[in-house]
């Protein structure tokens, strides 16, 4: 461990709990307390697959790199078949390990944005009025939104999946949930970059761009006018608080 930890001393990266037991590890990687879980495989007990086995069945496990004592062809492919996203056989060069690190980083960003973008569109779908006879519309607009997920969403694009003209669109729209396809999209993406800045994962640039605003000062005059405040003081506000710890390993 201490190899490790020497990697480790000058990233943003932290072993922030470690264990030899089986059990023990099982309920760490439920309880979703860690970002990143690093297995040491080693002779005689050989946990790793065991370890990926028994946490498989958890939607959205975090990513697993694991550390083998030696290079192992058939173990290394029984961890990536249970999921791991990286085998590294010791003696490790530190490069392959910040390697392995920073592209769990990657995949702990991408899953938030997708946790927050699905909360957002609850979140707005649930402040729309809510009747029997909307719930097939509501229905439908949340899988327009999911569809949406990775590209802007427009009124044009909106019409098409429903079925109907823009114009036609627009007024079944406004009649049903009285506001406009655009107002209510704009709430949507207000709402979900603010959740995003909270995070204080994120950037005011970063979620500009995230969202699709041609410009920082186009993305901060909407988030005024539907917040009443400008994105940096939402990420001044969070990054106020008790500082969030680097990704835990």
């Amino acid at each position: 461990l201490n190899s490790l930890f020497s990697v480790l001393e000058d990233t943003d990266f932290a072993v922030s709990k470690y264990t030899a037991s089986l059990n023990e590890a099982v309920g760490l990687v439920l309880s979703r307390q860690y970002d990143i879980l690093l297995c040491i495989n080693r002779a005689p007990e050989y946990i790793a697959a065991k370890l990926l086995r028994l946490t498989g069945g958890n939607e959205r496990r975090i990513p697993a790199i694991i550390i083998s004592e030696q290079d192992d062809s058939q173990r290394m492919r029984e961890c990536f078949l249970l999921g791991a996203i990286d085998f590294l056989s010791e003696p490790i060069p530190p490069e392959d390990l910040i390697s392995a690190l920073m592209r769990a980083a990657s995949m702990i960003h991408e899953q938030l944005i997708e946790s927050e973008y699905r909360t957002a569109a609850e979140q707005a779908l649930a402040a729309l009025p809510q009747s029997e006879d909307l719930q097939p519309i509501l229905e439908k607009l949340s899988a327009f939104l999911q569809k949406m997920e990775h590209q802007t969403a427009t009124v044009e694009l909106a019409a098409d999946y429903f079925g109907f003209n823009r114009d036609y669109f627009g007024r079944y729209f406004k009649s049903k949930f009285c506001m406009t396809f655009g107002d209510f999209y704009k709430r949507f993406q207000i709402g979900y970059a603010r959740r995003l800045l909270e995070t204080g994962q994120f950037k005011v640039l970063e979620v500009s761009r995230l969202l699709g605003f041609s410009t920082p000062d186009y993305f901060t005059r909407v988030f005024r006018k539907y917040t009443g405040c400008v994105p940096s003081a939402v990420k001044k506000q969070t990054d106020g608080r008790p500082s969030q710890q680097p990704p835990e390993a």
